[in-house]
């Protein structure tokens, strides 16, 4: 399978994504650029300084000047090149994805995902047509940059009492951040706050089961709530004060209903709950949908100028902070309406919860044919075809579409009727219908 996924290059090190292929990527964005600036960052992983550096060798080779800052979340490197003027951004991370894992992603001037495959840049990659120079790299702090970012946000926010927060960094790039809440008055209470590409705390992923710990910490201390982040800060999963998971989607909601009004937009990734427009259409809130991916969804967000975007995968998007999608934004917003005075836990029990039921079928040939013979099946339904084929009626919903990674046809399943297994067994016999 090919590194070159839709909006970064992602593989295991070593194999799949080697220093060669690192150092021509820099080359072919460097080239792309031209004579420009960018700001680069890492995660904690073990392979990034090995893989920054061939990165590096590249960019600077193509004339291309560089500020690198070391270990700091994206969403800081995002900031700084949208507020310092850069011409674009690299970050060396594979995600939420194992230690043996890694990758480069892009960010545009404006600090948000770039779709790098819509630009020159891959066209250079394949023809090696790049260009040659001498770039200068400069080292930045990265203390220096959250600081810069707690100027900012603090004056869009108004918290009305003292907040303790559990913040579990998850050994990655978040491990600095709690000068953040530090700076703003919070009483930040952090787990698995010590770099470490091997994440041994609790995985790379924040899960329901892997922010176990996080959650007791949250309800222990008697937290208003926590936060648990992935190695690269990009997502940010939330805790209540009880101990719960709190659904992204039901953030998004939270924040819409708090903070925004009528006429204002919100973008949902395409598999988000649909309580995203049963909460906020009768608010007068329009409600977009957009393809699954994160890039995707900051992309509609700069097009539509929304005021949120939310993915299901915990990502954020708060315009009114930055275009990039900003965990940490999230978190101080969200604590900005708890310091109001009310339980975080009541703010959630207030919003649906609907079963929702995820199955992978797997497949053999083609998902684009698998696909085509669905939309067919399911013409009289009159699926939105966006990203896969989604049904929604007053009741429910139901999602169909290929993973970007394996042979696997994906089924979303969500329900108000209490009908859930029944539509399961439904929507699973079409598909599989599909694969004769």
């Amino acid at each position: 399978m090919t590194v070159f996924r839709a909006y970064d290059v992602r593989g295991v090190y070593g194999t799949e994504l080697t220093e060669d292929l690192a150092e021509r990527v820099g080359k072919a964005l460097g080239s792309y650029l031209a004579d420009g600036k960018i700001t680069l960052g890492r995660d904690t992983r073990k392979s990034g300084p090995s893989v920054e550096r061939a990165f590096l060798d590249g960019v600077l080779s193509a004339g291309c000047n560089v500020d690198s800052y070391g270990v700091l979340p994206i969403p800081m490197i995002s900031f700084e090149t949208w507020k310092g003027s850069y011409d674009a951004a690299a970050y060396i991370s594979a995600s939420h994805n194992p230690p043996q894992y890694n990758g480069i992603r892009f960010r545009t001037a404006e600090g948000y995902g770039m779709l790098y495959h819509q630009t020159e840049m891959m066209d250079l990659y394949e023809k090696g047509a790049f260009r040659e120079g001498e770039g200068r790299k400069t080292d930045r702090s990265p203390e220096d940059a959250i600081r810069r970012y707690a100027d900012y946000v603090e004056g869009k926010l108004d918290i009305e009492r003292p907040l303790r927060v559990v913040l579990d960094m998850g050994n990655g790039s978040a491990c600095g951040m709690s000068l953040l809440y530090q700076r703003l008055d919070f009483d930040g209470r952090v787990i698995n706050g010590e770099p470490d590409g091997l994440f041994p705390g609790r995985g790379p992923a924040p899960t329901e089961e892997s922010l176990k710990e996080a959650a007791k910490k949250v309800v222990g201390a008697r937290a208003d709530y926590g936060v648990g982040f992935d190695p690269d800060a990009d997502r940010g999963l939330v805790i209540d004060d009880r101990g719960r998971i709190v659904t992204p989607e039901k953030v998004a909601v939270i924040l819409a209903k708090e903070r925004y009004g009528p006429g204002d937009k919100v973008v949902a990734g395409f598999d988000c709950s649909m309580i995203v427009e049963r909460e906020l259409l009768p608010l007068g809130i329009e409600v977009i949908r957009e393809r699954v991916g994160d890039v995707y969804v900051a992309n509609r967000v700069k097009k539509e100028g929304a005021v949120l975007g939310v993915e299901r995968s915990a990502h954020f998007f708060l315009s009114e902070f930055q275009l990039s999608d900003d965990p940490f934004a999230m978190s101080l917003a969200l604590g900005e309406v708890i310091s109001r005075g009310e339980r975080l836990s009541d703010l959630a029990d207030a919003i649906p919860d609907y079963p929702y039921i995820q199955k992978s079928i797997r497949i053999e040939g083609s998902p684009a044919e698998v696909m085509r013979r669905l939309a067919g099946d399911l013409a009289s339904l009159e699926p939105d075809a966006t990203d896969g084929l989604k049904i929604c009626t007053e009741d429910y919903s139901v999602l169909i579409r290929p993973s970007n990674t394996e042979p696997l046809i994906r089924l979303y399943v969500e329900t108000a009727g209490g009908d859930e297994d029944e539509l399961v067994e439904r929507f699973e016999g079409i598909i599989k219908g599909a694969l004769k």
